[in-house]
């Protein structure tokens, strides 16, 4: 049988072989678009090699900008270095979502080249109009293409990708400048950046890797409960920077050191910050470990049916937490303001989230027994939550 990368069959007159697979002008003709996608990918490919290299190169001319010529080393470059890496995670993030897309594509139109030519493309038909030519196996049936605009449209998913992935470099390289070659707290600021992309960064790769039928867009969370969770964000960051710029710390050590509100507490700080990091680091630890133990049992958001796969985790993290993703995210949150050194964003916070996941859980349990009966009943009686004042 010959592949479709191969074969063109009705090849319309007028049309004229790009130099290269082409993105900009794409053919209407269906067995043209499953002959170039192969070769489209592939292209993707050279040109990522091509600009990771040139990438780099463009960071390695920094770092000679920087010493110029003299014995000692100038840092008035130093603010090329995280645009540049930002620039490659982002570049990197972008051109492997479209890789993936380009690749799932072309492997699921192969399965179409044993029927013969397809109808033209138009607005009433797309790619979802040739799954009844493929041959029914359980992949046809279960993972159609995802289209632009669709809660699981690979677009969409690439686009946060890059976002995220751009926010995590600049953000993870300003917080390390700032720490090693600068005595200034607003470090803060930029870890903070960092925590909040890896974050929703995870909160896609684990549901994507261990339930991907849930995967979609909003598994990245970054519009849930909108526009509340942004204002609050924004409010922390905004409460950090005024701080160290209306109440700068006189401790000879400031970069671990900051004056919250002026409240005279500098000598606590270092132990707060370094409780901080513990919190977030731990509280993100958890979160990921529940979701990739519950696998298919774990959702976003709260299930009112009880599905076929849908099964009581009580073992693992389980066994000593009953939400443990909410455990996480509850102590995460809460240790991000420790470490920036937020008094008014810290009480906020516990607030929200205890008056939040406390509704929350009374709501979800509701469902879980009825699920579960006696079985999470007995779980509810034996495992506490460990959130303040949620039994």
């Amino acid at each position: 049988m010959e592949i479709p990368s191969r074969v063109r069959r009705d090849t319309p007159a007028a049309y004229t072989v790009p130099p290269f697979p082409s993105l900009f002008w794409p053919p209407q003709d269906s067995s043209i678009i499953l002959y170039e996608l192969d070769d489209m990918w592939k292209f993707t490919l050279f040109w990522t090699l091509i600009l990771y290299g040139l990438f780099h190169l463009g960071a390695v001319g920094v770092a000679v900008l920087m010493q110029g010529g003299k014995r000692t080393s100038s840092w008035k470059y130093l603010w090329l270095v995280p645009l540049v890496y930002a620039l490659i995670a982002g570049a990197e993030a972008l051109i492997a979502g479209t890789l993936v897309g380009l690749m799932c594509v072309s492997r699921r139109c192969r399965s179409f080249s044993a029927t013969g030519p397809g109808p033209p493309l138009s607005k009433q038909r797309t790619f979802r109009g040739f799954e009844s030519r493929a041959p029914p196996t359980a992949a046809s049936k279960n993972e159609p293409i995802q289209l632009a605009n669709s809660p699981k449209s690979l677009a969409g998913i690439a686009t946060r990708a890059f976002g995220l992935g751009i926010a995590l470099t600049a953000g993870a390289t300003a917080t390390l400048t700032l720490l090693l070659c600068t005595t200034s707290p607003l470090w803060r600021l930029p870890f903070f950046l960092t925590a909040l992309a890896l974050f929703h960064f995870l909160e896609f790769w684990t549901t994507a890797a261990y339930n991907t039928r849930a995967a979609e867009i909003s598994s990245f969370l970054l519009t849930a409960n909108w526009p509340g969770y942004a204002v609050a964000h924004s409010v922390a960051a905004l409460e950090c920077l005024l701080t160290h710029l209306l109440w700068p710390t006189t401790n000879n050590n400031t970069r671990w050191t900051t004056t919250p509100l002026g409240l005279g507490l500098e000598g606590l700080s270092p132990a707060v910050t370094a409780a901080g990091l513990v919190l977030v680091v731990l509280g993100q630890a958890v979160r990921s470990m529940a979701m990739i133990h519950a696998g298919q049992s774990f959702n976003h958001q709260v299930q009112y049916q009880r599905r076929a796969d849908h099964v009581l985790v009580t073992d693992g993290v389980y066994a000593v937490l009953r939400h443990p993703s909410y455990f996480g995210f509850f102590w995460w949150a809460l240790g991000t303001q420790l470490v920036m050194g937020n008094v008014v964003s810290l009480v906020g916070y516990a607030v929200v989230l205890w008056k939040f996941f406390s509704g929350r859980i009374k709501h979800e349990e509701a469902y879980l027994v009825s699920f579960f009966g006696e079985g999470y009943v007995d779980y509810r009686r034996r495992v506490p939550t460990r959130i303040p004042f949620v039994p």
